[in-house]
């Protein structure tokens, strides 16, 4: 890849989490990063020499809470447009230097490769492929170590950046060399945390690669005797799976591990650390347990199946609440039509699931819309399953649980209470105020609550804030009011700049894809009712001259790690994917 097509990825790609709702989107600001940038350079020729040198200023990440499996949680950060760019100009720039320290480690899985087509910018391999590369490893092995990094993202000490691609003894005797490639990619991280050195945002592609490159450089402190031990396993991201032939050669390794990550200010994670005999070791059976629950296709059969179904998943949940079963069951479902006659069982265990484990929840608004598409009876328990996830989760600041349930309302045209619109126009959070704005201006509010009410006095300043996509997003449309947002973005070079090329984050008119579900195509079309094109009920968007063979269409993927897709028949794509976090999911 061009350094201009690196740039455009991992702006369009890998800068959003892929956990938002469709409307939030980076891809105008990849497609006019050009223009923008020009105007962003004029202005930074023209800066004092000192402020050239601090250039670009800091800003602090918008925010994002995000729900994982079981009752766990996960901050996400989205950090300020200006910055970020930068930061992705730098790694674009110097990819080939970026790319042969990654190419060093043997056992990486997870190699923060950018490419071209797939749904990330930075791909991840799916979980479930791992147990193939655990059951090799372990065959012939003896002992077996298991291991992460305590706290990966949120413990990294960006000056280790210089360190793992200079080595720590140039990096400091260069440390104040502005020229030193680590030096400005420390400088950048910073930058987008507001200059703070403890942690790197969790969430865009940028951070997997430059946490990638840390851990790359952990595992070449392992001096090569002790390395030699190693009969198999990997490392995906920071959690390592290896084998050894004794126990004490899986001892020496760990010893020599957890020299090398202390070496980067880092620690192993002492509750997730064991050595184990191979033969004792198994994989989890809840997979297989969920796969062996088929689902028939017809009506009689399939109610049966949906009683045993769904009662054992909630019985697995519960006996496993670590682990992400209610999301692979429920997108496992999506694999069958559920008959028309049958929805009256199905939508409330899915209520039911997703009340329980709401990490599922963005999958059962994607089913309750396509099913709602196509002209099934989506009734009144989803009105009360809003109004109750919104009394649960708004005063906790559950960010995901509020924007997928606020999501749902605008594709069903559900209108909120005045106490549920209160609660939401209360959380002080930018992507939740997006979504409270737009249904104000569909008249799908009640009351007064204002998302004006926390924003407090809005200038230029607070561009450079958490809630800067708030503030911009507000200031380019004319019906979301946020007192001074307008002229805040207007007085501001950098975004008045994005709002002149036309730069949104946010697609007002966006409308979901529907879900490949099995013949979901001919009930679309007849949803339809003779006319040529409607947005129907779930805001989906149908055009009857394209065959449904050839419309795009979601998958919900059916890996206990997997994330949706696009499907273009021939072809699986969804722009705006990631996985990043300091602690995968992974399945032992």
């Amino acid at each position: 890849m061009e350094e201009d097509a690196r740039i455009d990825a991992l702006l369009g790609r890998g800068y959003l989490p892929k956990e938002l709702p469709p409307p939030f989107t980076s891809v105008s600001f990849a497609r006019n990063i050009t223009p923008v940038a020009a105007a962003w350079k004029t202005h930074a020729d023209a800066l004092p020499a000192k402020d050239k040198r601090n250039y670009p200023f800091p800003s602090n990440c918008g925010r994002f809470d995000m729900a994982r499996k079981g009752h766990s949680r996960r901050m996400l950060a989205i950090p300020n447009p200006i910055n970020q760019y930068y930061l992705v100009q730098a790694l674009a720039q110097n990819w080939r230097a970026i790319e042969t320290q990654m190419a060093t480690s043997a056992i990486s899985m997870t190699p923060a490769l950018v490419t071209p087509l797939d749904s990330r910018a930075v791909p991840m391999p799916k979980l479930s492929l791992l147990a193939e590369h655990r059951i090799k490893a372990y065959a012939t092995s003896r002992a077996i170590l298991q291991t992460d990094v305590l706290s990966f993202y949120h413990a990294i000490y960006t000056h280790s950046i210089p360190w793992a691609l200079h080595d720590k003894r140039t990096a400091k005797r260069n440390r104040h060399d502005a020229t030193l490639l680590g030096n400005r990619l420390d400088f950048l991280m910073r930058g987008c945390q507001d200059g703070q050195t403890i942690g790197i945002p969790v969430g865009p592609d940028s951070s997997r690669i430059l946490s990638e490159l840390i851990l790359c450089a952990v595992e070449r402190e392992i001096d090569p005797a002790i390395s030699a031990s190693l009969l198999g396993g990997y490392r995906y991201v920071d959690d390592f799976f290896l084998a050894f032939g004794s126990h004490v050669d899986a001892e020496r390794y760990l010893a020599a591990l957890r020299g090398a990550v202390l070496k980067f200010d880092l620690q192993l994670n002492a509750s997730k650390t064991a050595i184990t005999a191979a033969l004792d070791f198994n994989e989890a059976s809840w997979p297989g347990a969920i796969a062996s629950l088929s689902l028939a296709a017809s009506a009689r059969d399939q109610r049966h199946d949906l009683m045993r179904f769904f009662t054992e998943v909630i019985a697995l949940s519960k006996s496993h609440p670590d682990e992400s079963i209610a999301s692979y069951a429920v997108r496992t479902t999506s694999r069958v039509l559920i008959q028309r006659e049958n929805w009256g069982l199905y939508e409330p265990f899915l209520l039911r699931v997703a009340r329980e484990n709401s990490s599922c929840l963005d999958a059962v608004v994607k089913i309750l819309c396509t099913y709602a598409a196509a002209g099934y009876p989506v009734g009144s328990a989803v009105n009360d399953f809003v109004e109750r996830m919104i009394e649960d989760h708004a005063p906790y600041n559950h960010h995901f649980e509020v924007v997928w349930v606020l999501w749902l309302c605008r594709s069903l045209e559900i209108k909120l209470s005045e106490r549920a619109t209160a609660l939401v126009a209360r959380i002080e959070n930018s992507i939740c105020a997006c979504l409270v704005l737009m249904l104000r201006s569909r008249r799908l509010l009640s009351g007064r609550g204002a998302v004006s009410d926390w924003t407090g006095t809005v200038n230029t300043e607070s561009l450079r804030g958490e809630h800067w996509m708030l503030i911009y997003e507000a200031g380019i449309r004319k019906t979301w009011r946020v007192p001074g947002a307008r002229e805040a973005v207007q007085a501001d070079t950098h975004f008045r700049a994005m709002r002149d090329a036309n730069v949104s984050f946010f697609d007002n008119s966006t409308t979901n894809l529907p879900l490949a579900l099995p013949a979901i195509g001919p009930k679309l079309q007849e949803a339809l009712e003779g006319r040529r094109s409607a947005i129907l009920r779930g805001a989906i968007e149908i055009i009857s001259s394209v065959p449904p063979r050839s419309r795009r269409y979601e998958t919900l993927g059916e890996d206990y790690g997997s994330d949706s897709d696009v499907h273009d028949w021939e072809r699986w794509r969804n722009p705006f994917n990631f996985d990043d976090d300091d602690d995968y999911d992974l399945p032992f």
